[in-house]
Order: structure tokens, then C-alpha cells, then sequence
């Protein structure tokens, strides 16, 4: 064996690299550190310099498109009227003044949702926000006054208060119906941002109302989508009361269901010496009149009450027949 040098000196030109056969030279040196790497892939294409482009401003929303107004706008005003005397109590009269088409973001994005402003949401049957009534503030504290016994006074606009919100609910409630039959009330919001969240994409006829009350006219807006949730022209079916009451249809498939009914004749309470002296021919007085009726239960022995008869016998088994029904099974 080779002994190994204990120490090495740098490579320099003027001190080459010792070998058995002498000295290695220059480009025998390089071909070492440098291996052949000429089976490697030829390296990717530089990218290619992409140069920065302008980027055209987007169109702003068109304004909504102002239309002429229609019979449906003016019997929906009709209609805000009646229901702001019979169901608000506020003595007013509304006045259809312009209408256009839009959306909701374009309905909500006036002055009239500023200061004080509240923003009625009513819903369709499905469930979907299809109407929004925003009342200005000064029409909102007409309102809150109005329905707290005070007089309306001047067209002035103030933050809504928590209880102000829920005065309003309360208000508008019946305007609903008035705006279309089909429509309920969801929610009162204040902010125009948040509302126009909950509404659904799509066009909306947007009609500016002038509601009057005394001599002063306080600005309210209605946003109502277009589509065929329900019918605004149509008028509200007429409630007739029957005479009598009238027992409800069974609904479908209600033969097959069962209901679990319960007779309750008395309640007693018994010591429990009492208890332990019991055996045939024992008797408990109940303390009822003999003619008390029996009391037909229903959800367990707690439940509701549904009727009540008398205990008698049909061949060999216990009857009880009905004298009485109450309001659940009407």
C-alpha cells in the first residue's frame, strides 16, 4: 500500500498535481473538473418578455331606465295608501311620481336610504326577498310618532334606535299584501349594503313614491322584482267567514297516518296507607258529579284536550262517544 500524504499543498501552475507518471497538464486538470455533459437536454427557451398592456375601464352600471307610469303603478299606490290609514294608523296618501327599470343595487343606491332611512323587505312564497319599501326617515319617524300617539311634526331624519326597528316591524307588516297578496314580511334593515344583499339577481321595477302626510311630502321608494313569483295586478281574493264552523279536509295521505288518544276520566290522589289496604271490592271515590264528561287527550295523558264524551258499552267492550269537540279538531 501507498502511504498517503499528511498534508497538501495548493494547486498552482508552478506546482502541478504529482502522478506515477509525472505531472498532469492544463487540460488535463480542466477535463477532470469539468466533466462531458453532452448527454444532458438542451435547457427551456428563455420565456418570453410579456409587456405590460393598459386595462380598459369597465362600463359603469347603466342608470336605471326611466318608463312611463303604468295602471299597476298607480293601484299599487292606491293600494299603500289604504294600508298606511287601516293598518300603519297614519293618515297619508301616496302618490306614485316616477318609475323606472333596474335592479336592486340600483334601487338602493339613492339618497332616499340615508339618514334615518328603514328598509322593509317583504318575501315571495318561496321564500326569496322580492320586495323592498324604503321609507325615508322622515317617513319612518311619521310612522314611529304616529303609532306612539304623537303628531307628526316636522320632515326631520335621526338615527333609528333597536326599539324603533321593532316599532317599525310591527307597522309595516300589513303593507305587504298591499304591495302584491302573495308577498310577507321578512325584515326591517337599515343598511342599504346589507339589503341589497339579500335581494336576488335579476331586473326590478323601481317606482319613487311622494307619500303625503299634512301638508308635508316625505319621499319613500318600492323596488319590486320582475319575474313570476307572484301577480302585482291582481287584487286579493276576498275573505268570506262561514256561518258555522266548518270541520277541516283530512289531508293527503292522512288515512295513513295514526294518533295515539288518551281518556281521562279523573285524577285522584290516594295515600299510600290507602294504597296498601286496596283488594277486590274496594271502592275510590272520585268526587266528580256522575255526569262529569270524559276528557279525550291527545299526545299522552298531558296533552291537549281534543274532546269530550261519556263512557258507556257496545256489546262487550267500552265505548266512549263524543258530546263535544274542541277548536283543535275544528
Amino acid at each position: 500500500m501507498l502511504d498517503m500524504p499528511t498534508t497538501f499543498e495548493p494547486i498552482t501552475p508552478e506546482r502541478p498535481i504529482p502522478t506515477a507518471r509525472g505531472v498532469l497538464s492544463a487540460a488535463e486538470i480542466e477535463a477532470l473538473l469539468r466533466p462531458d455533459l453532452d448527454d444532458m437536454p438542451e435547457p427551456d427557451p428563455e420565456p418570453e418578455q410579456i409587456t405590460a398592456m393598459p386595462v380598459a375601464e369597465l362600463p359603469a352600471k347603466p342608470a336605471a331606465t326611466p318608463t312611463e307610469l303604468s295602471e299597476d303603478a298607480r293601484r299599487i299606490a292606491s293600494r299603500l295608501s289604504l294600508a298606511l290609514r287601516d293598518g300603519c294608523g297614519l293618515k297619508a296618501a301616496a302618490i306614485a311620481r316616477a318609475s323606472a327599470r333596474g335592479d336592486f343595487d340600483q334601487g338602493l343606491a339613492t339618497d332616499c336610504a340615508g339618514r334615518g332611512a328603514a328598509i322593509a323587505c317583504f318575501s315571495a312564497p318561496g321564500g326569496e326577498i322580492a320586495a323592498m319599501l324604503v321609507l325615508s326617515g322622515p317617513l319612518a319617524n311619521a310612522l314611529i310618532e304616529t303609532a306612539c300617539g304623537g303628531k307628526p311634526g316636522e320632515a326631520s331624519s335621526r338615527p333609528l334606535t333597536p326599539m324603533d326597528s321593532a316599532l317599525l316591524e310591527g307597522l309595516v307588516r300589513p303593507l305587504g299584501s298591499a304591495i302584491a297578496p302573495a308577498l310577507k314580511f321578512s325584515r326591517i334593515e337599515t343598511d342599504a349594503e346589507f339589503a341589497a344583499a339579500l335581494a336576488g339577481p335579476g331586473m326590478a321595477s323601481i317606482l319613487d313614491l311622494d307619500v303625503r302626510v299634512d301638508d308635508a311630502r316625505l319621499p319613500a321608494r318600492l323596488i319590486l322584482a320582475e319575474d313570476d313569483l307572484f301577480d302585482v295586478s291582481s287584487d286579493p281574493a276576498p275573505v268570506r267567514k262561514p256561518a258555522r264552523p266548518v270541520a277541516a279536509e283530512p289531508a293527503v295521505g292522512a288515512g295513513a297516518m295514526t294518533a295515539v288518544l288518551t281518556a281521562r276520566v279523573a285524577s285522584l290522589s290516594v295515600p299510600l296507607s290507602r294504597l296498601a289496604d286496596l283488594k277486590p271490592g274496594s271502592t275510590l271515590l272520585l268526587g266528580l258529579p256522575a255526569d262529569q264528561p270524559v276528557e279525550l287527550l291527545t299526545g299522552g295523558r298531558d296533552g291537549a284536550v281534543v274532546a269530550e264524551g261519556e263512557i258507556g258499552r257496545k256489546g262487550t267492550r267500552m265505548a266512549l262517544r263524543i258530546n263535544r269537540r274542541t277548536a283543535l279538531l275544528r
